[in-house]
């Protein structure tokens, strides 16, 4: 398939810095103007970008606590309604999410929330590595990856089991699980977990969260270094642009939080 070029739009996109106190359009707004200006394919691909909204919504769904949705998802309360009660079968949702509701409605109690949230962020994973996108599976593949090295070190530090939290099945889960080695035996074959635990080790929490995500931006321009004007562009600008929002609405008990 011939690959779409967006030259007009990329031209006009603001500059941007992790470090924004103020951008002059909301992230709902840049949301609508993705789909007004992207192929229906292409803004397909956007819209994995804000399944974590969705993920988080579809919780709050089950839990019945609607006035807590956010509005960056891609499906509404209505949509959530007329899919997952009885009698919905128009098959809108992305299929991992009736697989989960399903889970979750027949066995609730056997988990925490916090367990069923990391088994809908999986089952989001798999659903996201379907899709074959190169830039996608490049950026999710990394962002996984270092979730799962700071989950890591996190459950060492506080002596637990990481097997339950860890996202993914690949050869950074099995090295976090196994290795007992400061870099989990991680750094002769994934190079920037030097980098990652460098950071982790800082004592400053919101100096240590800011890192992180620098580390995350500047990853996002080496997968963008060599491609103008396409749709790798836009999704890597869509990804720090939610970053800015991020830190733009932390107040400092959402932030210890």
């Amino acid at each position: 398939m011939a690959q779409n070029y967006y030259h007009c739009f990329v031209a006009g996109l603001p500059d941007i810095l992790l470090d924004e106190s103020e951008v002059n359009f909301s992230m709902h707004d840049f949301k609508n103007t993705l789909e007004e200006e992207l192929y229906p394919e292409d803004y397909e691909l956007a819209q994995l970008l804000f399944l974590p909204y969705d993920n988080q919504n579809l919780l709050l769904f089950l839990q019945e606590k609607y006035d807590q949705f956010s509005e960056l998802g891609n499906y509404t309360v209505s949509d959530f309604e007329s899919e997952l009660t009885e009698g919905g079968d128009l098959f809108s949702l992305p299929d991992y999410m009736y697989e989960f509701v399903e889970q979750y409605r027949e066995d609730r109690n056997s988990r925490t929330l916090k367990q069923w949230e990391n088994h809908l962020t999986r089952m989001f994973y798999d659903y996201v590595f379907s899709f074959r996108d190169q830039f996608l599976t490049d950026w999710f593949t990394f962002e996984m990856n270092v979730t799962n090295v700071l989950i890591g070190l996190n459950c060492r530090e506080f002596d637990k089991d990481p097997e339950e939290e860890l996202i993914g099945d690949n050869f950074v889960t099995e090295a976090v699980n196994k290795s007992s080695a400061k870099d989990f035996g991680l750094a002769p074959i994934l190079d920037y977990v030097g980098q990652v635990i460098s950071i982790a080790e800082k004592d400053n929490l919101l100096a240590r969260e800011k890192s992180l995500d620098q580390f995350r931006w500047d990853q996002l321009d080496e997968f963008t270094r060599f491609h103008y004007f396409s749709l790798e562009v836009i999704l890597a600008y869509t990804i720090k642009l939610q970053m800015v929002y991020r830190w733009m609405e932390l107040d400092e008990q959402t932030g210890r939080e």
